[in-house]
């Protein structure tokens, strides 16, 4: 039971009001209601003794006052606004006379808060005439067989994740830093050449290289040209032609007229058209027909492209759990310890008898 009255009080009230029992006096908690509240509960039951609770609350005379209906029906709604505060739970503590009031409308006794602490009769708590805890019994626990002990409920799975972030982390860079190099060989690997056999005496332009052939005859849809072995195994064309630097001038060749250009690897005429002699590099021709740092541009975009997607399969694979099982030995240590009072027990019976 709480302590000070005015919690009593309150306890009481919300009780009753959860439970349903102040619809019919007081729909709402507002202070016009209040005030209609105290009409009603005045002419349901005016109790004699009731009178020095509503005389100090309405601040009257009790000796020169024979008519408290009238004070209430004159009273206005702000009488009640510190009492309305209280009940909504806006004031944790309120004047006496409020406490004294609600307790009037709900019918707690004993009221006043002095009947409560001076009393010298049981401090029983009625509502009405009833005792609270017959109007408002707890609630009764369900029956429990205590001859059967609890079924052990299975225990829930516990997943972690696959991999550790570590091992994620390490695994994404490695594979990135295989791909970006394995692009790079493919990107700049060397045309391999086949040697010309003994019978192969000519050979023909195929795309960037040559390749040799046996006789001048054969259609392999481009002109056929004695063999030259220094020009078959070193000319060939760059198609990468980006990827020149300032190192490549004296090392490569070109063909070019207008926007038109096409770089090789060694002197010598077009091998598209004869009669056109290829001419060293220069400069001039480096500059303006190449572009070194568009070609690092665009090999960046690639590496965070293929970062961005390395990532996100990273991110897919840290996603990945798998179950944890418990240990054996954690098995065993369970078993152990509901097999030890059971032991005890048999021990405990046999050292008795």
């Amino acid at each position: 039971m709480p302590e000070d009255y005015q919690d009593i009080v309150l306890a009481a009230y919300k009780k009753m009001k959860n439970k349903g029992k102040l619809h019919e006096i007081l729909p709402e908690e507002t202070t016009t209601r209040l005030r209609k509240a105290c009409l009603k509960v005045y002419d349901s039951r005016n109790n004699p003794n009731d009178i020095d609770i509503l005389s100090t609350f309405f601040k009257v005379d009790k000796m020169k006052c024979d008519n408290f209906r009238k004070v209430i029906d004159d009273s206005e709604p702000d009488d009640y606004r510190a009492l309305c505060k209280h009940i909504k739970g806006e004031t944790e503590t309120t004047d006496e006379r409020n406490s004294n009031l609600l307790a009037w409308l709900i019918d707690l006794e004993p009221r006043p808060r002095s009947s409560y602490y001076y009393s010298s009769t049981e401090k029983a708590l009625k509502i009405g005439g009833i005792p609270i805890d017959d109007l408002f019994p707890p609630p009764t626990p369900p029956d429990k067989d205590t001859t059967k002990p609890d079924p052990k409920q299975p225990k829930a799975p516990v997943y972690v994740p696959k991999f550790t972030q570590a091992y994620i982390t390490i695994s994404c860079i490695i594979l990135l830093l295989v791909v970006t190099a394995s692009f790079a060989f493919w990107e700049r690997r060397a045309i391999t050449v086949r040697k010309a056999n003994s019978d192969e005496k000519f050979m023909y332009w195929d795309e960037d290289h040559y390749e040799p052939i046996k006789d001048e005859k054969q259609n392999v849809g481009s002109a056929i040209i004695p063999l030259n072995v220094q020009t078959l195994t070193s000319q060939r064309k760059i198609n990468l032609p980006d990827t020149l630097t300032s190192y490549s001038i004296g090392k490569v060749w070109y063909k070019g007229h207008g926007k038109d250009h096409e770089f090789f690897t060694y002197s010598g005429a077009y091998p598209q058209d004869l009669q056109r002699v290829l001419k060293p590099l220069t400069n001039n021709i480096l500059t303006k027909y190449t572009s070194n740092d568009r070609y690092m541009l665009t090999r960046l975009v690639w590496f965070i492209c293929a970062a961005f997607f390395t990532g996100l399969c990273g991110f897919a694979v840290s996603k990945l759990e798998k179950e944890v099982k418990p240990a054996i030995k954690e098995i065993e240590t369970e078993t152990e310890k509901e097999e030890i009072p059971e032991f005890h027990g048999n021990e405990l019976q046999a050292t008795n008898t």
